[in-house]
């Protein structure tokens, strides 16, 4: 089973894991900046953010359902 990659928003805010935030044109965020978008991930009521490739069924609470592996 293949699980795709998210972050717990409150973690991150709790051990300020802001560095790799960028913005729309991939230009780095201030650390400011990157708290303000948690933090308003979690007035959104998302607990969970994704990282990389889309994930079908994805939850902003509990995150990726994980996915059967495709048989090439």
């Amino acid at each position: 089973m293949i699980k795709h990659v998210s972050m717990s928003v409150r973690g991150a805010i709790k051990n300020k894991s802001f560095d790799g935030f960028t913005n729309k044109e991939g230009l780095p965020v201030s650390k400011q900046e990157a708290q303000d978008f948690l933090l308003d991930q979690l007035a959104m009521g998302r607990e969970k953010i994704p990282f990389g490739e889309p994930c079908e069924g994805y939850s902003y609470k509990d995150g990726c359902p994980g996915h059967e592996e495709k048989e090439e």
